[in-house]
C-alpha cells in the first residue's frame, strides 16, 4: 500500500474491488425454506452471512432515511438496541441486533461528504481492504450504504471502554494489556499504515471477565500516509500513543501537551525504576520500527506476558471432567467453534505460541509453561491427553477449556444438529467439513452409541447431556 492514488485510479480500484452485493430477502428466504430451529433473540447465528467480507447494499432512496445515524439502510437488516448500551460518548455509535441471525454488533455511521472527496473514498476502500489477522482487531464484519452515509458493522466488546481500567489494575496486567496494543499496531504498521489518532479511548474489553483481553475498535481512522516525508512521525506518533495509555492505565493521569516532556524528565514522584515506567520510556522516545523487537527481546516483559497468558489459561482449563468418546469430543469441539469462536482463538494463540517446537502438539513441560503452574501436573496431562499418546493436540487442549454448562443446552444441542444433520440424521461424513476426523472411529462410535450408522436429534442430546 503507498501513496493516494489519483481520483481515477480511485473510482477504478473501487469498480474493481466492489463489495458483493448479498441481498438480505434472499438470506431470510433461505432461512424460511430450510424450516430453520428459531433463534433466540441473543444466540449468535450458526450460518454467520458474509462474516468475512464486507457486504454492501444500496437500498432505499434518500427520502426514506428517518435518522441522522440509523436510516433505512441499515434499519431495514438491523434493530437498534438501548442506546445507553453503545459505547459511550460516541452519537455515531449504536449497539444493534440482527434482524434474521439475532447476533449483536456495534454499527458506526460514516457520513459521506457533500462533494466528491479523494480522500473519503480512499478510506472506504481502506476499509474493504483491510486483511489484519490479529485477535485484538475488532473487524468490520459488514458495510451498507445509502445516499448519505455508510454504515460499519463491528464486533460488539461488552467489557467496556479501556479507560474504565485506568489506576485499577496492576502493574502487569497494564503491561499484559500494552501487549496485545502492540501486537495490533506492528500489524497496521507493516502494511504501511498509520492510525494517526490513537487513545486509550481507542480500545474495549473483549468481554466482562477479568482477563484484560481488548480490541482496537476505533479502526476508522487508519489510513495511508499520502506524503512519505510524514511517515515514520506519524507512526511515531502512534507508538507515543501506547506509551501514553501505559502511564494512564498505571496512574490515571491526565494527558496534557506537556505530558511527555514530563515522563522524559523523569519526575520524583513517579516511580522511575518500574518496569512500566522504562517500557513508557521507550515507547515516548523509540525513533524507528524496530521498537517491536526491542519490547520482545526484553526479558522481564516476555515473563510477564507469558505470566498473564497463564493465568488466563490456568482459570478456564477445567482440571476434572467426565471421560469423553471419540464422537462427543469431535462434536464438543465443533460446538466450540460455532459459540465460543473468540476463546477458542484466543486458546489457539497460546497454544501456538507455547508450542516451541512447532510438531502441533504440547508434552507435558510446555504444557505445564502454558498453564503456569509449578505443582506436579501428571494427572491434568492424563486427563487432557485423550487419545494417550503423550502429548496433547491443539483439540485436547481446547477441548478441556469448554464450558461444558454452558455450552450443552437445549438450543445450542438442536442448532449443532441443525449444522451437522443430512435428510434429519447425523452420519459419520457429516463431520469431516466442520472438523478434521476419522470417520471410522466415529462411525464406530455411532454404531456403539445408537446401534446404527446413523443418530438423530434425541440421540444427539442424549449423547451429550451425559457429558454434564
Amino acid at each position: 500500500m503507498g501513496v493516494c492514488q489519483s481520483q481515477t485510479q480511485i473510482r477504478k480500484s473501487l469498480r474493481k474491488k466492489q463489495l458483493q452485493i448479498v441481498s438480505e430477502q434472499t438470506i431470510q428466504e433461505k432461512v424460511k425454506r430450510n424450516d430453520s430451529v428459531p433463534r433466540h433473540k441473543t444466540m449468535p447465528s450458526i450460518n454467520c452471512y458474509s462474516k468475512d467480507k464486507l457486504v454492501s447494499c444500496k437500498t432505499i432512496n434518500s427520502s426514506k432515511i428517518k435518522k441522522k445515524v440509523y436510516g433505512e439502510a441499515l434499519a431495514k437488516f438491523y434493530s437498534v438496541l438501548n442506546s445507553q448500551y453503545g459505547y459511550k460518548n460516541n452519537d455515531n455509535t449504536r449497539l444493534v441486533q440482527h434482524n434474521v441471525t439475532g447476533v449483536v454488533r456495534v454499527a458506526r455511521n460514516i457520513q459521506k461528504p457533500e462533494e466528491q472527496d479523494d480522500d473519503f473514498d480512499l478510506q472506504i476502500t481502506n476499509l474493504q481492504e483491510q486483511t489484519y489477522t490479529s485477535l485484538h482487531f475488532a473487524n468490520i464484519i459488514e458495510l451498507y450504504q445509502d445516499s448519505k452515509s455508510y454504515y460499519a458493522i463491528q464486533e460488539y466488546c461488552s467489557g467496556g471502554l479501556l479507560s474504565d481500567l485506568c489506576g485499577q489494575i496492576k502493574e502487569e496486567e497494564a503491561i499484559y494489556i500494552i501487549s496485545q496494543i502492540l501486537d495490533i499496531l506492528e500489524q497496521i504498521h507493516k502494511q504501511d499504515n498509520c492510525h494517526g489518532n490513537l487513545s486509550i479511548q481507542s480500545f474495549a474489553l473483549h468481554d466482562q471477565t477479568n482477563n484484560h483481553y481488548i480490541k482496537l475498535i476505533d479502526i476508522l481512522p487508519i489510513f495511508q500516509v499520502k506524503e512519505k516525508s510524514k511517515f515514520n512521525e506519524i507512526q511515531k506518533a502512534d507508538r507515543q500513543a501506547v506509551g501514553l495509555i501505559l502511564f494512564q492505565l498505571i496512574t490515571n493521569k491526565p494527558i496534557t501537551p506537556q505530558t511527555i516532556d514530563m515522563i522524559i524528565k523523569r519526575p520524583r514522584d513517579l516511580p522511575t525504576k518500574t518496569e512500566w515506567y522504562q517500557l513508557v520510556l521507550l515507547l515516548l522516545e523509540s525513533k524507528s520500527f524496530i521498537i517491536y523487537e526491542q519490547v520482545l527481546q526484553n526479558k522481564q516483559y516476555r515473563e510477564i506476558v507469558q505470566r498473564q497468558e497463564a493465568r488466563y489459561v490456568e482459570t478456564i482449563i477445567n482440571k476434572s471432567v467426565k471421560k469423553t468418546s471419540y464422537i462427543q469430543q469431535k462434536i464438543l469441539i465443533i460446538m466450540n467453534s460455532i459459540f465460543f469462536k473468540e476463546r477458542q482463538l484466543q486458546l489457539e494463540k497460546i497454544f501456538q505460541k507455547n508450542d516451541e517446537n512447532r510438531n502441533g502438539t504440547l508434552s507435558k513441560e510446555e504444557l505445564q509453561v502454558a498453564l503456569g503452574i509449578e505443582e506436579d501436573i501428571d494427572d491434568l496431562f492424563e486427563n487432557m491427553d485423550c487419545d494417550g499418546n503423550g502429548e496433547i493436540d491443539l483439540d485436547e487442549f481446547i477441548l478441556h477449556s469448554c464450558d461444558r454448562k454452558a455450552l450443552i443446552t437445549d438450543f445450542n444441542l438442536e442448532a449443532t444438529f441443525k449444522e451437522l444433520q443430512r435428510k434429519g440424521f447425523i452420519t459419520a461424513s457429516n463431520f469431516s467439513r466442520l472438523t478434521n476426523c476419522d470417520e471410522e472411529k466415529i462411525e464406530n462410535c455411532l454404531i456403539e452409541f445408537c446401534n446404527s450408522k446413523k443418530m438423530n436429534q434425541e440421540q444427539l442430546k442424549k449423547l451429550m447431556m451425559d457429558l454434564l
